[in-house]
């Protein structure tokens, strides 16, 4: 082989090494590109995943604020017609014993 193909060779040989560090930069942005937005969507659901435990423990609060209030409502309604009923019975026994028979 004479040396001007081996320079020829050489020069080819130097562009598919050009080409191949191109197509390998290309192939490494995209790979970084779908990294980051598979990282970016999991810093996503990761703060959707707060904000929701977040809203469920707010929700459980105010269920609990919520009940404490009807029980005490349930209790007052119960304490009401007990002493409507004691009120009720004290008028029937003085009704009844200030007849006469």
């Amino acid at each position: 082989m004479s040396i001007s193909s081996l320079l020829i060779e050489e020069k080819k040989a130097m562009l598919y090494v050009q080409e191949a560090r191109k197509k390998a930069q290309e192939i490494i942005e995209k790979a970084r590109a779908e990294a980051n937005k598979i990282l970016k969507s999991a810093i996503e659901e990761e703060a959707v995943r707060k904000i929701l435990e977040e809203c469920e423990k707010e929700a459980k609060r105010e269920a609990e604020k919520i009940l404490k209030e009807y029980e005490a409502k349930a209790e007052k309604i119960k304490s009401v017609r007990s002493d409507l009923i004691e009120q009720a019975a004290e008028l029937i026994r003085k009704e009844v014993l200030s007849r006469e028979f």
